[in-house]
């Protein structure tokens, strides 16, 4: 398959009411196809490389997208995965597509957390993404907590300086940390508190305005979403 089968396909697969609610807020042209339907289509063309390199120098969101499905995580690098990144623009792409593929590259955790403290905002956004993951996906033996307080820390003191979509996944890390990580719980629920507010990067209203404490509040002794109740649960 070739690139020009896969324009054909999203062609044929475009919903206008989808292109309207996946063009808000993104920066990247979107053509309007369901991320349900990609992820079909990505299953019938299995791992192609080459393909998904086509696809993701294409200047389309659900092409960029569908790349990060098909492509081999072995053939992914670092380097690879930081040019990914930064050609993202900041959108879902990074969120839903190129951060598992950071999970899997466990030999370059520590660089993608130097990430958050990156001059390059495309990478600092990447880089606070991964922390997010990273603290609810990777095994605890894995996490850098000394690293992780740090980070934390500079969440706290840098958040307010940040823009808004740094902001939501600074805000996202904290709440991971503290639901996730148990010897980070504490650190998490102390930056949360002094954070405070940060505003939502859609509505902003009174009920949809994102608190790291209310997070926490609501969720840190619900197994279903917190690995540190799961914890507690296994050992009561």
């Amino acid at each position: 398959m070739k690139i020009n089968d896969v324009i054909a396909w999203l062609s044929g697969h475009k919903d206008e009411r989808i292109k309207s609610i996946y063009q808000k807020n993104n920066p990247i042209e979107v053509m309007g196809v369901k991320l349900t339907d990609l992820r079909e289509f990505a299953k019938y063309i299995g791992m192609d490389q080459d393909l998904a390199d086509d696809c993701y120098d294409y200047p389309l969101y659900e092409t960029k997208m569908l790349a990060t499905m098909i492509c081999s995580p072995k053939l992914m690098t670092h380097e690879k995965i930081k040019q990914w990144v930064m050609k993202a623009n900041q959108t879902n792409i990074v969120d839903q597509g190129i951060v598992h593929l950071m999970l899997i590259d466990h030999s370059s955790y520590a660089k993608y957390l130097s990430w958050c403290t990156d001059e390059n905002h495309d990478l600092r956004y990447g880089g606070f993404a991964f922390l997010a993951s990273y603290f609810r996906q990777a095994d605890l033996n894995e996490i850098n907590i000394h690293e992780s307080t740090n980070l934390l820390s500079h969440i706290e003191n840098t958040i307010l300086q940040e823009s808004l979509i740094i902001q939501n996944a600074m805000n996202n890390a904290v709440v991971m940390a503290g639901l996730h990580v148990p010897l980070l719980v504490m650190k998490a629920t102390e930056v949360a508190m002094k954070i405070g507010y940060i505003l939502p990067l859609k509505v902003k209203n009174s009920c949809n305005i994102q608190s790291a404490s209310d997070y926490l509040v609501r969720y840190q002794d619900n197994p279903k979403y917190s690995r540190v109740a799961r914890l507690r649960q296994q050992k009561g």
